[in-house]
């Protein structure tokens, strides 16, 4: 009797499950809900090893019940062990579904799983020529995107070219999986033909290449990507003439800082999901904006930014061009806030609206000796500069305002990031250190001796 009242509940357990399974497939949220609180699994597999939220991750129909399993609490990394094995991302990825991928990556998907064809799902997007998802995805990790000029000719890019020439292209630098300090990522330079494009026409691994940064005293200034593979030259100015605003976050990019500064547009005319609310500081490297962005919550510190600021810091240069290794370039844990300069804007979603001009989203790397002009060229012994780990970020200035000297800490953690004036704002709005993300319980000055 006692075994067969086992059976019978196992079965009723089951039975209930498959119901659940059948209710997200018919879409109806009311039913899912009720079998929830009745204990059903939101994880049971299917004979193709899906998941109900696998099963309406692919489905644009199904947008209301894939929110809904979440808010029940589906695993958004759940991984099928079918023939087409992956995530819930992998799937809404391959469907070109732009709402359900931002839904799934804002409630902590990771966008750096693989597939059983070691894909990932933003590989998967471009594969399937899904540019919306592209775009939607590369905004939530991208340390930089934006439009540049590259110029090509003999011994650049295209050396059959019988002169120079230039042209416009999109580029995104993304990493190719997520950043856990102190381990420094594996950073990609990708080149798109325009935003509207989904498979890259050229993907450059930063960690087999060398960067010769831009002389900002120049009039023409230059970055230069030398692919140490296939021995190939890569120029690329800003599309404004003398602009070096844009030149310059692309440089820093490159070296690992981020600066994203929502100059990526959405291309796309489907609609999207309503963004979701952040608290309007968070810490290090940039997402600037005019409107909430919304960020995963596996990504790190370094990637997360939602700020505005009061004024532009143009006027600072770099004194030489110098060689960049990326491997050896630590990334730069800081927040930098920029004004909404006047530039043309692009209709975007809300947490995509930003003007498409370049504008500055971190300061420019100091040098001991820019007191004062250097006259004429530098050896080229000096152009050779490897950054190390003591190098970037040893600045005193508050890494939120970047004006005022650093002369607060934050406790318990004990991180010094900036001046009084900002660490109590941020402490009264959301109350996380912008070095560490722990919880601050008070904020205090500190004095020298």
């Amino acid at each position: 009797e006692r075994e067969g009242g086992k059976k019978q509940k196992m079965g009723q357990k089951q039975s209930r499950e498959k119901l659940l399974y059948q209710h997200v497939v018919n879409g109806n949220v009311g039913g899912i809900r009720t079998l929830s609180t009745q204990g059903a699994s939101l994880e049971w597999k299917d004979k193709g090893g899906r998941t109900p939220l696998i099963v309406a991750s692919k489905n644009s129909r199904l947008y209301d019940v894939a929110r809904t399993l979440i808010e029940l609490g589906a695993n958004v990394n759940a991984f099928s062990k079918g023939h087409q094995r992956g995530t819930p991302l992998h799937y809404a990825a391959k469907a070109g579904l732009q709402e359900t991928v931002a839904l799934l990556l804002s409630h902590g998907a990771n966008p750096f799983v693989k597939n059983s064809k070691h894909e990932t799902p933003l590989d998967v997007a471009r594969k399937n020529e899904r540019h919306a998802v592209v775009r939607e995805i590369e905004g939530r990790i991208c340390y930089f995107a934006g439009q540049m000029r590259e110029v090509f000719g003999p011994g650049f890019s295209d050396a059959s070219a019988p002169q120079f020439s230039s042209r416009v292209i999109w580029v995104v630098i993304v990493p190719r999986s997520s950043s856990n300090p102190p381990r420094r990522p594996r950073l990609e330079f990708v080149i798109y033909p325009t935003p509207q494009d989904a498979e890259p026409r050229k993907i450059l691994c930063l960690r087999k290449c060398k960067i010769k940064g831009p002389n900002f005293q120049q009039p023409s200034s230059a970055l230069i990507i030398f692919d140490k593979r296939n021995k190939t030259r890569y120029k690329f100015t800003s599309v404004t003439e003398g602009d070096k605003q844009q030149l310059r976050r692309l440089y820093n990019a490159c070296k690992g800082i981020s600066q994203v500064t929502q100059a990526l547009t959405q291309v796309s005319s489907e609609p999207v999901a309503p963004p979701l609310k952040l608290p309007e500081m968070a810490s290090a490297s940039l997402y600037t904006s005019s409107s909430p962005c919304r960020l995963s919550p596996w990504m790190t510190t370094r990637s997360n930014i939602c700020m505005k600021s009061p004024r532009l810091h143009n006027n600072h240069c770099s004194t030489a061009e110098s060689w960049i290794t990326p491997n050896q370039s630590p990334p730069h844990m800081g927040s930098h806030e920029e004004p909404n300069i006047g530039s043309p804007v692009v209709q975007t979603p809300e947490r995509f609206s930003a003007p498409l001009s370049p504008a500055p989203s971190a300061p420019p790397l100091t040098y001991d000796d820019l007191s004062s002009p250097i006259p004429g060229t530098q050896s080229e012994a000096s152009a050779l500069v490897v950054m190390e780990d003591d190098k970037l970020g040893s600045s005193n200035l508050c890494i939120i305002c970047w004006e005022a000297s650093v002369e607060g800490a934050c406790v318990p953690c004990g991180h010094m990031p900036g001046c009084m004036s900002c660490l109590k704002e941020v402490k009264v709005k959301n109350g996380v250190c912008p070095v560490c993300r722990s919880d601050i319980d008070q904020v205090i000055k500190l004095y020298g001796v």
